[in-house]
């Protein structure tokens, strides 16, 4: 009985060494400059993918080199949410991915600001974090904040562009979301150890405690990050120069189809990454 048991934590920690070196090994990112303060790389997300491409887009971002505008569906002439496609093609974005979630009448869940302008003005009580970017007194500058260490008053926040949405990981690395079963691509904005924005989006279904392991393990070197609204709104849509790559949201929950069309799914806000 001492020698299986010894043989079963040999395997055990046996299985432990090869994630980690799935991870922090063959997983390295190789990273494309797409231009000055941009940069592209992807990631496998074995073994803790669910369902579908273990892929992962990975976009690196400067703050001082790029201009971040978060845009509502309500501020277009049109009023007309726009699938991701259709929003990279309208702003002729270097990228554009989705931003936090909303009710079933499309209105935002939490604060969001545009072009200093509230599009929501109302702080959700339950989601502690925000992308920030260009602060009101001029300047080009963006983080992920935690609304623990960081409040925003929401009749003055100090930015012009601000998309509200919950913690995944604390600058403590400690989590900040529920364990649960739900599976769904996943799209989450990180900072690094550089104060670079690190936007990443999932190709295939993780629960939301898989994908903050693996992207704390990864290396990446964030020191904290924030989930945007995932399912078949987790979309990310790059073009620069001769460069494209788009991700469009697959899994939406348990038991959905692989082949969902997130591709025309309309979002009512998104974040576009311009140049300055």
């Amino acid at each position: 009985m001492p020698r299986r048991l010894a043989l079963l934590w040999l395997a055990l920690a046996l299985f432990g060494v090869s994630v980690l070196l799935v991870v922090r090994g063959s997983n390295r990112p190789r990273w494309s400059t797409l231009r000055e303060g941009i940069e592209f790389a992807s990631l496998r997300g074995d073994p803790w993918c669910r369902r579908g491409s273990s892929e992962i887009a990975v976009l690196r971002l400067d703050p001082a080199r790029v201009r971040l505008r978060v845009l509502h569906y309500t501020r277009q002439p049109d009023h007309t949410p726009l699938s991701i496609v259709e929003w990279q093609r309208r702003t002729d974005a270097i990228a554009v991915f989705n931003a936090g979630q909303y009710y079933p009448d499309l209105s935002y869940m939490g604060l969001l600001v545009s072009d200093g302008e509230p599009v929501s003005a109302r702080l959700h009580p339950q989601f502690k974090a925000a992308l920030v970017a260009s602060p009101g007194e001029g300047g080009r500058a963006a983080h992920v904040l935690d609304l623990n260490r960081h409040p925003l008053d929401p009749a003055s926040p100090g930015w012009r562009e601000v998309a509200q949405s919950f913690m995944l990981f604390d600058g403590q690395g400690a989590p900040r979301i529920r364990k649960t079963d739900l599976v769904a691509n996943r799209t989450v904005v990180g900072e690094d150890r550089r104060g670079r924005l690190v936007v990443i989006t999932s190709e295939g279904g993780y629960t939301l405690w898989d994908f903050a392991r693996l992207l704390q393990h990864a290396p990446l070197g964030l020191t904290h990050a924030m989930a945007m609204d995932g399912g078949y709104e987790a979309e990310l849509c790059v073009s620069v120069g001769g460069f494209h790559y788009a991700s469009f949201g697959r899994w939406k929950g348990t038991g959905d189809a692989p082949e969902a069309p997130g591709a025309v799914v309309p979002l009512p806000a998104v974040v576009a990454v311009l140049a300055p």
